[in-house]
């Protein structure tokens, strides 16, 4: 099973790499760019595109392998299966439901991050997309969150209050050279430790097609970036990382423990939930609109620290190699032992959050400080 998810990973990477090079040349072409202007900094026209090889390179492998499983069940003699391999292929094909069900959510969460790229959506309708999306996706039993509630609307509503979370989470981070992705690739990561830990094969291929097109991606992302994902690349990896989540079962073994179920994807996820909760946190308090885009972002904070791009890159990255892998310990483990990987999260995002007030004190002006007397109010 191991090199099947390991071929997955490969082809997923493969197929990026080929596809966000012709998407990169093809997009000037066809003016789907994105211009400068605003709070948009970089320089000049940069191709959008990226989102077509994250979706295309992370859908196709997995369908392919369900379908194909579905084909071999059906009928054995088409291709012969190494006998290690038949359970597992059994298992995946009686997945191909669930699967066609949560990619056709993945391709209409896609379809409308390329519309907004195409003609921008005002935020509310954008947001109310959103919800419509993910309200029908918790419509399927399979993929709720449940934690340990037994009210079926209660359990749609949270399953759809994550996934929009999340969607804009990644979108949110999408504001910087390599951000979203970098951060979807190493979240993603702690999520996939969690599920080869505990045999979910299922998640596993999905995050490992995820991450493959993600990495292809980012190869043409890093600063200074040749190509964007656009919001139909970012909004399409937020939703699978939800879905992940959602389908990933927290509680294993002979011990339950209540608690990780809500911690663990907490801890995963703390810091693109951090940036988005700040960046809310930051209109309210200086009453701007909620859903206005802005440079109020983590990374745009950092900015204003001093660093540089690749600076705030590898700050963000280090950030989340700090948080999430915590995710990882041991299923069955007491109380106590929950806690320590949240307070891990939080006490690293609490020295970011700490360090950005004692910026912003050092710019504000010293009303205290007495006008100077050297000459007069107008001198230079």
């Amino acid at each position: 099973m191991r090199a099947v998810l390991a071929a997955t990973f490969c082809i997923a990477f493969a197929v990026s790499i080929v596809l966000t090079w012709v998407a990169r040349k093809v997009a000037p072409r066809l003016a789907f760019t994105d211009l400068p202007g605003g709070r948009k900094q970089h320089r000049g026209a940069v191709p959008l595109g990226g989102g077509f090889a994250i979706f295309l390179a992370s859908a196709l492998p997995v369908l392919a392998a369900g379908l194909l499983s579905h084909l071999w069940r059906a009928d054995p003699s088409l291709f012969t299966v190494p006998e290690l391999l038949k359970e597992d292929i059994a298992a995946a094909a009686s997945r191909l439901p669930l699967l066609l069900k949560v990619m056709a959510g993945g391709l209409a969460m896609a379809t409308l991050g390329l519309w907004d790229d195409v003609r921008s959506f005002t935020p509310p309708y954008k947001l109310l997309a959103q919800f419509i999306i993910a309200g029908v996706v918790a419509l399927v039993p399979e993929v709720r969150v449940t934690l340990f509630i037994q009210v079926g609307w209660v359990q749609v509503a949270l399953t759809a209050v994550w996934i929009v979370l999340m969607v804009n989470s990644f979108n949110l981070l999408d504001n910087m050279d390599g951000q979203s992705g970098l951060v979807a690739f190493l979240t993603g990561g702690a999520l996939l430790v969690l599920s080869l830990q505990t045999g979910q094969h299922f998640i596993a291929g999905m995050l490992l097609a995820l991450l493959g097109a993600v990495l292809g991606f980012l190869l043409f992302n890093l600063p200074p970036a040749s190509i964007f994902m656009g919001d139909m690349g970012s909004m399409y990896t937020g939703y699978m990382l939800a879905i992940a989540t959602i389908l990933t079962s927290f509680l294993t073994g002979r011990h339950v423990n209540p608690f990780f179920p809500v911690l663990v994807p907490l801890v995963i996820f703390a810091v693109p939930l951090y940036d988005v909760l700040s960046v809310l946190a930051i209109r309210v308090h200086k009453a701007r609109p909620l859903l206005e885009g802005d440079r109020s972002h983590m990374s745009h904070r950092l900015m204003r620290l001093g660093m540089s791009d690749r600076m705030v890159l590898l700050t963000v990255g280090l950030m989340v190699v700090a948080t999430s892998p915590g995710a990882t310990i041991p299923y069955g483990s007491s109380t106590w032992r929950v806690f320590i990987p949240a307070v891990q999260a939080g006490a690293v995002v609490l020295v970011i959050i700490l360090l950005e007030l004692a910026s912003a004190r050092r710019r504000e002006p010293d009303l205290r400080r007495p006008p100077s007397q050297d000459g007069p109010a107008d001198s230079p």
